[in-house]
């Protein structure tokens, strides 16, 4: 056995049996030799930490920006960025003029474009942030009003018969792949999964009007929506006889209808069925949007704070898209998500102001009359 083999057994025997010691000494010279060469190596590795450096240099090339990406056709140009090229050179036109795209030192920013490009890229997919590096080289919702409203009012009586219905309101989990560096038991849903909680209200095309992201992912629906912006201004915002379609989850109010609760009799399963017709656009919204921004299925991020600006950016995304008939036609039915609250409704028992609620169970029994009497 040569020196070099000796040595490499002496390594494998120090990493496997730690700091045990030879029971039996041997006292010829090879051994002395060897423990010294031991430890020398040894002491080397510890200054060094690694045996061999680690190299962080990625090659940077925009030959798919410049040569690939250009002579997409439609459907793979959306299917890379999640939007037509249209839409995609409108949205870069709007955001042109904003100070974020001005150099303030001497190198000059790349293009409106190719920045646009990238965050898409990035939004639109569930792979790593180095895949993107690598291929690169590198309107929040408004409230209807006006004649908006009556259009609304009008699309949600065209899905199925329901008057007055301003909205649809629901909550969605944004899983992230890891946990928060804090209070990550808070974020942690009845799903086993880390998570931030998203409140939408959308109107009948899907577009979304209000929204609420960033509470942890273990808060009841009821909790945040009556901490939510549309909550503590609805006094402004519900006009006339206008209200929500909610879930079971959500406590009832003259602004706020949900399903009847456990159901006994076949009317109220008829109504039940009849107010799903109507509610299902906000579910369909989420699963479109989890569809184009699949980013928003699995949060690859760092700060629950970047977690919120990528869920609020992709919302303001959908809503231009949709808005500009941009609709997202793949298929996205896994993305919708059953409710899973129904354990905590106590919470909206004890919480739930008594006089909304017996307003809001007399106008739904009025409701219920008028369809089903």
């Amino acid at each position: 056995m040569n020196r070099k083999e000796r040595l490499y057994k002496l390594l494998w025997l120090q990493i496997f049996l730690g700091d045990e010691h030879e029971e039996e000494e041997e006292e010829n010279s090879s051994d002395e030799e060897d423990n010294i060469i031991l430890q020398t190596v040894l002491i080397k590795r510890i200054n060094t930490r690694y045996l061999e450096p680690r190299l962080y240099r990625v090659v940077k090339s925009k030959h798919w920006w410049q040569n690939v990406l250009p002579f997409y056709d439609i459907t793979r140009f959306k299917k890379i960025l999640r939007m037509h090229p249209h839409s995609f050179q409108q949205l870069a036109n709007l955001i042109r003029s904003h100070h974020v795209f001005s150099s303030q030192g001497n190198k000059p920013q790349a293009c409106v474009e190719f920045q646009l490009a990238v965050f898409l890229c990035r939004l639109g997919s569930t792979g790593s942030l180095f895949e993107v590096c690598s291929r690169f080289g590198i309107g929040e919702g408004t409230w209807p009003t006006s004649e908006e409203r009556k259009k609304v009012n009008e699309g949600f009586e065209n899905l199925g018969g329901l008057k007055n219905v301003i909205g649809a309101v629901d909550g969605t989990y944004i899983p992230m792949r890891n946990a928060p560096n804090k209070d990550p038991e808070v974020y942690f849903t009845r799903k086993k999964r880390y998570a931030i909680h998203c409140q939408g209200i959308v109107n009948d095309r899907g577009i979304f009007t209000s929204f609420d992201v960033g509470w942890p992912g273990s808060v009841h629906d009821a909790r945040v929506y009556r901490n939510s912006s549309f909550y503590k201004d609805y006094s402004h915002l519900i006009q006339d006889d206008d209200y929500l379609l909610g879930d079971s989850a959500y406590p009832i109010s003259p602004f706020l209808i949900p399903p009847f609760k456990d159901p006994s009799s076949r009317k109220h399963k008829k109504f039940n069925q009849f107010h799903s017709r109507h509610r299902v656009v906000i579910e369909n919204a989420f699963g479109r949007l989890k569809a184009r921004f699949r980013t928003l299925k699995d949060l690859d991020i760092k700060t629950v704070k970047m977690g919120v600006l990528f869920t609020c950016c992709a919302i303001i995304l959908h809503n231009f898209l949709e808005m500009n008939m941009d609709i997202w036609e793949g298929d996205f039915n896994d993305n919708i998500e059953e409710d899973d609250n129904d354990e905590n409704d106590n919470y909206t028992l004890r919480n739930n102001d008594e006089v909304l609620k017996r307003t809001g169970q007399a106008k739904r029994n009025l409701i219920f009359h008028q369809h089903f009497s």
